[in-house]
């Protein structure tokens, strides 16, 4: 499939400058958790809990467009079928009324994204987010204990629910295979869905390789990323991903269109785009754009030929 002109490797492609990037927030968690002791140590009569920032004010990609909100906003939606919101009726076309929606968050960073779906959005069910760097994870580990602390009343049912119900795990795109893992909906075949605020910018600046095993060559490992994460949502499901190094209609055409799986067959899914969030437009030397692109897809199954 054609795909848009590569970018050039960057050191925001590696993995070493996210694990230092998010050394640095921990350390920074550190220094300021430190600081509240010290000044609560300092005022005997001071029996008030620090509050925790909402989850949207946790630093994330894109803030300064206030992509966060506005992803949120669209999630929340009365138009979104997944949205607890949705005003169109019951979506579940498999006509299972005990199914769980499960969200999948890759390369979750702090775990912003999955905080706010759940406590601002009132997203249920299980959510589960995912990076290469393990300095991410601990992170976002951190901070979900901090919003969620285990449970210290016994049959507090709800709290322990949603406590176990978001996980923080490492994953390798380029090395793992996610329907191994512990955490993977085997029952649903994928994720009901996927979110990548980012994950891709980062792929598409890394010069790791993989070998074609249609061809025998070595591609980047952006071409690979659409049909692996076709492969990561279930049938009907969703995508939404935000870019600020592509345009609209360069991410469109990365994602939609026939996929070639990873192992060299032929996919019956494809992606479609559902919708798009809109953003501010910018003009510059006579072109109009917006700073980053927000497209949703929904992953729709081919009906398979017979002779």
């Amino acid at each position: 499939m054609a795909h848009p002109t590569h970018l050039d490797p960057s050191e925001l492609g590696t993995k070493e400058y996210w694990d230092k990037y998010y050394q640095n927030d921990l350390d920074q968690q550190h220094q300021d958790s430190s600081e509240v002791d010290e000044d609560a140590a300092d005022d005997d009569d001071d029996t008030e809990e620090t509050e925790l920032p909402d989850p949207s004010d946790l630093e994330s990609w894109f803030d300064d467009v206030g992509a966060p909100a506005k992803t949120l906003e669209f999630l929340t939606s009365e138009t979104f079928p997944l949205s607890p919101n949705y005003a169109g009726g019951d979506d579940d076309e498999d006509g299972d009324g005990d199914h769980q929606l499960s969200v999948l968050d890759l390369g979750t960073g702090n775990g912003s994204a999955l905080f706010a779906l759940r406590l601002e959005g009132e997203y249920t069910g299980r959510m589960v987010g995912v990076d290469y760097s393990s300095r991410s994870i601990e992170l976002a580990r951190k901070l979900h204990r901090q919003y969620f602390p285990p449970s210290s009343m016994a049959g507090s049912n709800t709290e322990k629910k949603e406590e176990n119900d978001m996980t923080f795990e490492i994953l390798d795109l380029v090395n793992d295979t996610p329907s191994t893992k512990p955490w993977w909906p085997v029952s649903e075949g994928g994720f009901d869905l996927v979110l990548d605020k980012g994950t891709f910018d980062a792929i598409s600046l890394s010069s790791t390789t993989m070998t074609d095993p249609t061809t025998g060559k070595d591609r980047r490992m952006c071409e690979f990323y659409p049909a692996k994460i076709l492969d990561m949502v279930r049938p009907s499901g969703f995508l939404l991903i935000t870019s600020c190094n592509w345009t609209e209609e360069e991410v469109v055409s990365w994602f939609t269109g026939a996929q070639t799986s990873n192992d060299g067959t032929s996919s019956t899914a494809r992606f479609v785009v559902h919708d798009r969030i809109k953003y501010p437009v910018f003009e510059f030397g006579g072109q109009k754009g917006q700073g980053v692109a927000s497209v949703c897809f929904k992953k729709i199954q081919e009906p398979t030929s017979s002779r």
